[in-house]
């Protein structure tokens, strides 16, 4: 049986896209080059410039000789050095999520490397095709347009593929200017092919026509939201696609790399809870999810007949997968795995070639939203990567909110709520409005290192509702991602993002009346920190 990875796209087609995207990065290049020249700065195409400086141990932080026990994966038995790296198309929706991240980041002072996978953007002379066509109101964006908003907010950013600018102006000392201070970021941004498409993998959906659909627990049918555009694919393609090239021109073998999506934001740095053991080759770590073994009602013996095993069997047949037969409780032990992944750089290129691999056959089969998390689970279990699974990485949605511990961090909790509430309801001006996400949370209150914002977030004032003792009509203030304009970090809006308001009751996510205005208040007051931020970049 044809694997359906050989049904992509013609070589024709992807050195007509490896064209397009070189005409992108030069036209981009030509323009910041110009900027960078009159500035005396340049953009750097090396890797070794990508973020803020790594945390104590890494190689800059450390003489030849445990440099070269970095390299081998010694220093690592003690701690990592973090490697973040978020997957996201090309629309102008998914560029300000992803900005905003990096400006949370920055504003925790969040040390290690940064890396932005962008997938599918349009070719340069078809930017007009793009205009509202990337959900959520949004446009897709070619590469160069994507580029000069991201150099808006971090002038230092590199990029791979290709070369933007090298040995002009300040370059070399550029890379190395900000190695002491973690305020600084340097992303570096990768651009990828769309792999959405599912017409393109085989299977018996191939001819684009045959709607997918899937019987649950329940008996019931339920057909595909996504029809033939899964965009999730993107993010397993474009981690194995990064990590070729990354791997061919880094050699860095220590790090952990840190898998997030753009909807996630930095409320304090990122670091695992005390006595958790560090990632090691063969031994990663992830958020614990509550989907727990829901794909092994799958038919798991055709999903592997699609993606047949690595190993084959002497008689030349395909070796049964051993995702085939791992149980429920290996599932919530080890693989009911979820963002952030935390892969050791050594594991990255094997376990994103078997998740791709395991998508588009999942997906048939599973035509909803959670096909890719399933698909990674059944790569990790094929590969016996048997994961850390770590409660309270993050908060948002797709777990509990964070339970408080003693009198003083539930009386901080419910003043920090409190002082947002009234800020909204009071409608006060200044700047208490663009601090950051960090901000929201009054000491002794300690949040988790994310929120991930994929759900809508809603209170109402008079806050408490208990206080509301005449009798007042309540308004409901409220944040839902898609709501936002793609354009809210242009410095042409001179008034910051405040919480959407509505009449109409608000049910808040998942019951806790505080995180939800703490919610709120994270996500935009980090979107209006990241514009101030990009907007102060502008006037130097």
């Amino acid at each position: 049986m044809a694997s359906p990875r050989r049904m992509r796209v013609g070589v024709s087609q992807l050195l007509l896209g490896a064209l397009a995207l070189t005409l992108a990065v030069l036209l981009f290049a030509v323009a910041s080059l110009q900027r960078r020249i009159d500035s005396g700065s340049a953009v750097t195409s090396s890797q070794t410039s990508l973020a803020a400086p790594p945390p104590p141990g890494s190689r800059r932080d450390v003489g030849n000789a445990e440099g070269d026990k970095e390299k081998s994966g010694e220093l690592s038995k003690s701690k990592n050095a973090f490697h973040f790296v978020v997957s996201s198309d090309c629309t102008s929706y998914q560029r300000w999520e992803t900005l905003t991240q990096l400006h949370s980041a920055q504003s925790v002072r969040q040390c290690g490397r940064f890396t932005w996978i962008v997938s599918g953007c349009l070719e340069e002379e078809s930017a007009h095709l793009g205009k509202g066509k990337g959900g959520a109101h949004s446009d897709i964006l070619t590469p160069s347009s994507l580029l000069a908003e991201v150099e808006r907010h971090f002038p230092h950013l590199t990029i791979s593929n290709h070369t933007i600018a090298t040995g002009v102006g300040r370059s070399a000392s550029v890379a190395h200017a900000h190695e002491d201070d973690c305020s600084t970021l340097h992303p570096h941004v990768h651009f990828t092919p769309d792999y959405s498409d599912m017409t393109k993998y085989g299977g018996p959906y191939a001819d684009g026509k045959t709607r997918r659909s899937f019987l649950n627990r329940k008996g019931k049918v339920v057909y595909g939201t996504y029809g033939n555009t899964y965009k999730f694919n993107n993010k397993p393609n474009g981690l194995h696609h990064w990590a070729v090239d990354f791997l061919a021109q880094d050699d860095r073998r220590d790090e952990a790399i840190v898998l997030i999506d753009p909807d996630f934001l930095f409320l304090t740095q990122f670091q695992f809870p005390e006595g958790t053991p560090p990632v090691l080759p063969g031994k990663p770590a992830a958020a614990k999810y509550g989907l727990g073994g829901q794909f092994l009602d799958f038919n798991l013996t055709q999903i592997c007949d699609q993606a047949p095993a690595l190993e084959m069997m002497s008689n030349g047949q395909s070796k049964s997968c051993p995702f085939v037969t791992i149980t429920n409780k290996d599932v919530n032990q080890y693989y009911s795995a979820g963002p952030p992944y935390v892969i050791h750089i050594q594991d990255v290129l094997a376990l994103s070639k078997r998740w791709l691999d395991l998508v588009p056959p999942t997906y048939d089969f599973y035509p909803l939203l959670y096909a890719e998390m399933f698909a990674y689970s059944m790569a990790a279990a094929d590969l016996d990567l048997k994961h850390n699974l770590i409660r309270g990485l993050f908060t948002g949605c797709m777990t509990q909110w964070p339970h408080t511990h003693g009198e003083a961090e539930l009386k901080a909790l419910e003043m920090s709520a409190k002082v947002y509430a009234n800020y909204v309801g009071d409608a006060q001006e200044g700047d208490g409005a663009n601090k950051g996400a960090s901000s929201c949370f009054l000491s002794p209150l300690i949040p988790p290192p994310f929120l991930h914002y994929c759900a809508r977030y809603s209170f109402a004032i008079p806050f408490p509702a208990e206080s509301n003792v005449g009798g007042i009509t309540s308004t409901y203030h409220f944040f839902a991602k898609r709501r936002v304009d793609d354009d809210v970090l242009d410095c042409s809006h001179s008034h910051p993002l405040e919480p959407f308001v509505s009449t109409k009751q608000e049910k808040g996510e998942g019951g806790d009346k505080n995180w939800n205005v703490l919610a709120v208040c994270s996500v935009v007051s980090a979107i209006n920190y990241a514009k101030k931020k990009g907007c102060e970049n502008d006037m130097q």
